[in-house]
């Protein structure tokens, strides 16, 4: 096997730029590999949790629920990515409940199905904006002053199509008239 000779200083010269273009590149992939660690790291869970009395519940079971959530919504809505809820996990609240508003999920003890019910309103909600919202509510009120009932459509007064004699003569009541034989 021949050695390279060491006089070709443009082949270096392409081996250490090719070199430099490779640890630049892992240099980037290491960086946000280490930004997106530092923010799971920064926060256990991926929305804000009260906790004032305590109690116990599976945060990475809740974790899941949430992602699985934001995927079923981003399929539903055929949304090119996740969309992910923000709100506050309020535990030990008086009643089960999410508040838009506040976006806040209020759950008694953990209960996974409300869980999962809360976090899918709080993630629908924030899938459209205020004014889509308005436009659905308008086309809604539109759409329901359109429709109208059975009740309201047989008493409808519509012109029946004026009636003309047939210009075929009278057949019976089972087919056509047999052929006369002459």
């Amino acid at each position: 096997m021949r050695d390279r000779p060491q006089s070709e200083p443009g082949s270096q010269q392409a081996i250490r730029s090719a070199n430099g273009v490779r640890y630049g590149t892992t240099l980037v992939q290491a960086i946000v590999v280490a930004l997106m660690l530092a923010q799971l790291g920064f926060s256990q869970t991926l929305f804000d949790v009260r906790n004032p009395k305590n109690q116990k519940w599976p945060e990475a079971d809740a974790n899941r629920v949430y992602m699985s959530t934001a995927r079923v919504i981003a399929a539903e809505f055929k949304l090119p990515q996740p969309i992910y809820a923000h709100f506050t996990l309020i535990l030990g609240a008086d009643e089960n409940s999410v508040d838009i508003d506040a976006r806040e999920l209020r759950l008694k003890k953990w209960d996974t199905y409300f869980y999962a019910e809360g976090v899918l309103r709080l993630g629908f909600d924030q899938v459209m904006s205020s004014e889509a919202k308005m436009r659905l509510a308008r086309r809604a009120v539109a759409e329901s002053k359109a429709t109208v009932t059975v009740d309201q459509a047989r008493t409808a007064s519509t012109p029946s199509p004026p009636s003309y004699p047939s210009p075929w003569p009278p057949s019976p009541l089972h087919g056509w008239a047999p052929y006369s034989r002459h």
